[in-house]
């Protein structure tokens, strides 16, 4: 699915009601959980509330569709096991792992 189209679904989900999903480690670590709601027109990140282990953040990430695009591009070669892409795309972008993880969910959920 495009990044428009997986964009838009996500900022409807978090719209009716936040939802929480979990990060997607490529190695053996333990999957953080995290809540995603929506401000305007970000998809705000913060702290799971009922799933554990959660992620620690000192406060909320915001998510904006360009930086959502721009880490969207480089998800299927980080899927597949690229090396060294998640370094790449992590000097572009503070919320790869957030965005990776909302790249996966959506992708299980809105088939």
């Amino acid at each position: 699915m495009d990044a428009k189209t997986l964009w838009e679904k996500l900022i409807k989900k978090a719209r009716v009601s936040e939802f929480e999903t979990h990060t997607v480690p490529q190695n053996n670590n333990t999957p953080l959980w995290f809540q995603v709601g929506v401000q305007g027109s970000y998809l705000v990140i913060s702290k799971a509330r009922s799933k554990t282990p959660s992620v620690n953040l000192s406060r909320d990430r915001k998510i904006n569709f360009k930086d959502f695009e721009l880490v969207h591009s480089y998800y299927e070669r980080w899927k597949n096991g690229e090396t060294g892409i998640r370094y790449e795309v992590s000097r572009k972008s503070r919320n790869t792992a957030y965005i990776f993880a909302l790249i996966d969910h959506a992708s299980k959920t809105f088939v």
